[in-house]
C-alpha cells in the first residue's frame, strides 16, 4: 500500500510540513511576515523533544531581531584589573606604563624547557608514577641569550614574581608572563659571561603536583 493511496495520509504529511491556522473551522492563510514567523514557531523541532527550557517562550521575532555576536571579529574582554587605591600605586603604575611605552631596547632571545629529577628507580625500575609529560617536570629552565651584554650580572635587574618575569640590562629588557606559577624562592640564576647566556632555574608550583609526583 502507496502513502499517495490514502488522502488523509496526504492532508495529514500536509499539516506537518506547513501548518495553517483555523478560525471558525475554517482555514486561512496569510502573508504577512508576522503571521508566517508565527507559523515557524510553532513547527515541531528537534529541540521541542523533552522539557523546555525557561524562557523557551519568548518571542522567536524578538530573538531574531537581536544582533548576534561575532566571536572571531570581536575580541575578548580582558579580565579585571585592581586599581591602586593609594596616590603612591597610582604614581607606581603610571611610571611602570610610562616606562613600557618608551622602552626603546631590544628584546632577547630565550628557550624554555622542561626539566625533572629522575632516579634510578625511575628510569629501570619505574616504582614512581612519572611520566614523559611536562606534568611530571618540576623545573621550568628558561635561557636568555644576551649578545654583546657588557654588563655583569650583579648589576642586572631581575624581578621574578609568582607569574612574570623582568630582566633588564644596557641593551636588552625581556618582560615575560610565565606559563605557571613558580616558587620564587626556590628559583636559581646563573649568568655564563663568555657565552652571554643568563639560566633561570624555575621551581614550578602547580596545583596537582601532589598526584604528578
Amino acid at each position: 500500500m502507496s502513502l499517495f493511496d490514502n488522502p488523509d495520509q496526504l492532508r495529514q504529511l500536509q499539516n506537518l510540513l506547513y501548518p495553517s491556522r483555523r478560525r471558525g473551522g475554517i482555514e486561512c492563510s496569510s502573508s504577512s511576515e508576522d503571521e508566517e514567523e508565527s507559523l515557524v514557531v510553532n513547527k515541531q523541532t528537534p529541540g521541542s523533544i523533552g522539557p523546555q527550557a525557561a524562557g523557551a517562550g519568548v518571542d522567536a521575532s524578538k530573538a531574531r531581531g537581536k544582533k548576534k555576536v561575532n566571536l572571531v571579529a570581536t575580541p575578548l574582554e580582558e579580565p579585571h584589573k585592581p586599581q591602586p587605591n593609594t596616590l603612591e600605586e597610582w604614581q607606581e603604575a603610571q611610571e611602570r606604563e610610562d616606562a613600557d611605552i618608551l622602552e626603546t631596547r631590544k628584546y632577547p632571545e630565550y628557550t624554555m624547557t622542561y626539566r625533572q629529577a629522575v632516579g634510578t628507580e625511575d628510569v629501570f625500575l619505574q616504582m614512581g608514577q612519572r611520566t614523559a609529560a611536562s606534568a611530571s617536570c618540576e623545573d621550568l629552565v628558561l635561557d636568555i641569550s644576551l649578545p654583546d651584554e657588557q654588563m655583569t650580572a650583579d648589576k642586572m635587574s631581575l624581578k621574578l614574581q609568582e607569574k612574570e618575569l623582568d630582566l633588564g640590562t644596557t641593551l636588552y629588557r625581556l618582560k615575560l608572563p610565565l606559563p605557571h606559577a613558580v616558587d620564587v624562592d626556590r628559583c636559581q640564576a646563573k649568568y655564563d659571561k663568555e657565552l652571554c647566556k643568563l639560566r633561570l632555574t624555575l621551581r614550578l608550583r602547580r596545583e596537582l603536583d601532589y598526584v604528578n609526583f
